[in-house]
């Protein structure tokens, strides 16, 4: 949608494909036209047809898997058609991390040390895919007892996600900074950098929050870097957008990762501190204009990811249907988010960019803040709280957040006005003039069971809710009088899920049964899906024995792989599911019975 409305705005005619899921997706709608591509938007066979049905000049890969595929850029070369992005050869040479530290280190600019098959291994260390990008595949490993496992899984996730299982094992730099610089080349010799981006602050090595300028980098050594960056790309030819990156140790040394042979997914603050349209500059890089910008840095740019996941349930990723959607005024917004729309397991979990800017940083912090306690998206759990956490922090407020820095989400904090919220809600509470314990609910008891943050609590609606009146009440909305301030609070409910969002806070609300579960008469453990996901591998058999900590199944969804363990030494009593099958949170994975004693 983003590439679409430049395209427009250059007076091009934009073409979207989709998928056989997609066909109702938002972005079809950007385009001109649009084409059915079947079931993957990995297929080059059915995206270079339907450029040739539409008599298409040339293709834009987005960020995604074939924005640095060299086998698509030399099918659409092949074709005819112009490939907005480097050259194939370009992406050869760094698509194999391998190869683009020998590049790098011929160059003259300092990489993170390695160890060689026959080195002996200094830990901590960082395992990681030779191939592809984005988090996957890579490992931190602390210990020699855990570098077999992190090397099976990592070849395992890259050999799924990339098509190539080649592994690196990198000295890890601890307490460090990543910081990228987004260069530019042509096809007339000319080589630029656009400045930096920090992306320090990350979870399972993916970006969660990235800003330029750097508060970490001094006008000399932002200069060094630069240059470095640029020495890189001339050393490969580099044409189009790319992102060289760096990790920056606490000492002030720098050393090269990788090079994204792609526009990244954080390119708007760039654009912001810049005023540049790098989606622009790539199209009339591909047609073979010159570049002729003077880039100059100006204010302050911070970017948030929005993200389906769990935060308090280690990130793992959420699935739904987003019910209410209602993005934020004064900040960009880069989404294609609407009402209604699934979010299912197969896709990134990125739901939007919410970007602010700033004469300084102060200010584009606080405009960011607003921006995301703005943002309502009811349906599913999402990482919005998390983020607001993060700018909060003393560590990012002073420019001291490094790689290292996450910190545990607030999983205990229960917003008191959204619960009365949604339990007056629940309760058909009635309105202003009615006294508060007046018993209007459809227990014969006023309580009610709930599960926040993995917490069961059992509330007392007549006792606990004493000081609140209920002003108004809709299908949507209730508001509520509360020791004397008034707020409005938007609830959804789905089923047993209850949503309730507010101007400070949100909150996701299951109501549970009051009956007690039977209690269980032999010690037996279910291992549960805590995602919605796929069935990767089913570790173990019937009959097998286990010990606590033991590998069951792993699973894959939205990017992310999770290994199911056993809490208890045991027996594995059954098996419940089989590889390749799609899993819903709290699904029953393996029984395991405690072992019992031998004749």
């Amino acid at each position: 949608m983003r590439i679409a409305r430049t395209a427009h705005e250059m007076g091009i005619s934009p073409v979207a494909v989709y998928t056989d899921v997609d066909s109702s997706c938002p972005h079809l709608r950007a385009g001109d036209e649009s084409v059915a591509i079947g079931a993957s938007y990995l297929d080059i066979d059915r995206i270079l047809d339907a450029a040739r049905k539409t008599d298409a000049d040339a293709i834009h890969p987005g960020y995604g898997f074939l924005a640095e595929n060299a086998d698509f850029a030399d099918a659409c070369l092949r074709a005819g058609i112009l490939f907005i992005g480097p050259s194939s050869d370009a992406i050869r040479k760094m698509g194999s991390k391998i190869a683009a530290r020998e590049v790098a280190a011929a160059a003259g600019v300092p990489i993170v040390p390695a160890n060689g098959p026959q080195a002996a291994i200094e830990f901590p260390v960082l395992v990681k895919a030779s191939a592809g990008g984005g988090g996957r595949g890579m490992r931190i490993v602390t210990s020699a007892a855990q570098l077999d496992e992190a090397l099976k899984s990592a070849k395992s996730e890259a050999e799924r996600a990339f098509g190539d299982g080649s592994l690196l094992i990198e000295r890890y730099i601890e307490n460090a900074r990543h910081v990228e610089f987004q260069i530019f080349g042509d096809h007339h010799g000319n080589l630029i950098h656009l400045f930096e981006r920090d992306c320090s602050i990350q979870r399972r090595h993916q970006k969660i929050i990235e800003e330029s300028p750097s508060p970490a980098l001094s006008d000399v050594l932002r200069r060094r870097m630069g240059e470095a960056a640029v020495t890189i790309g001339r050393a490969i030819g580099y044409t189009n957008a790319g992102t060289v990156e760096f990790l920056l140790a606490p000492s002030g040394e720098f050393f090269f990762i990788e090079v994204n042979t792609r526009i990244q997914v954080e390119y708007p603050v760039t654009e912001l501190v810049t005023g540049l349209d790098l989606i622009r500059l790539q199209i009339e890089v591909a047609e073979g204009k010159p570049l002729t910008v003077n880039p100059r840095i100006a204010g302050h740019a911070i970017e948030a990811r929005l993200y389906a996941e769990d935060p308090a349930n280690n990130f793992v990723p959420s699935t739904g249907t987003v019910d209410v959607w209602r993005p934020p005024a004064h900040v960009r917004v880069d989404t294609a988010l609407e009402e209604g729309a699934q979010i299912g397991i197969h896709y990134d979990p990125l739901l939007a960019k919410i970007a602010s800017y700033g004469d300084d940083r102060e200010t584009a912090v606080r405009k960011l803040l607003y921006g995301l306690r703005s943002t309502c998206i009811l349906g599913l759990k999402t990482n919005r709280e998390y983020l607001i956490q993060l700018l909060e922090s003393d560590e990012f407020r002073e420019g001291r957040a490094t790689t290292a820095f996450l910190p545990a989400p607030h999983p205990d904090v229960i917003d008191p006005g959204c619960l009365a919220a949604a339990v007056l809600y629940l309760s058909k509470s009635p309105l202003q003039g009615i006294p508060p314990n007046y018993r209007n609910n459809p227990y014969r008891a006023p309580t009610m069971k709930l599960r926040i943050h993995n917490r069961e609590l059992i509330v007392d609606v007549a006792r606990t809710f004493l000081s609140v009146s209920v002003l108004n009440r809709s299908d949507d909305q209730i508001t509520l009088a509360i020791d004397g301030f008034t707020r409005s609070y938007e609830i959804k409910q789905t089923g047993d899920e209850i949503f309730v969002h507010s101007p400070t806070t949100s909150l996701a609300i299951t109501r549970l049964s009051r009956h007690p579960r039977p209690a269980s008469t032999t010690q037996r453990e279910s291992a549960n899906s805590p995602m919605p996901g796929q069935v990767l591998r089913v570790l173990v058999q019937e009959g097998q024995q286990v010990k606590a900590g033991d590998s069951l199944v792993v699973l894959e969804a939205m990017k992310m792989e999770q290994t199911i363990r056993t809490s208890m030494d045991g027996v594995v009593k059954s098996i419940l599911v089989v590889a390749g099958q799609v899993v819903t949170p709290g699904q029953m994975l393996v029984q395991i019975s405690a072992q019992e004693n031998s004749e």
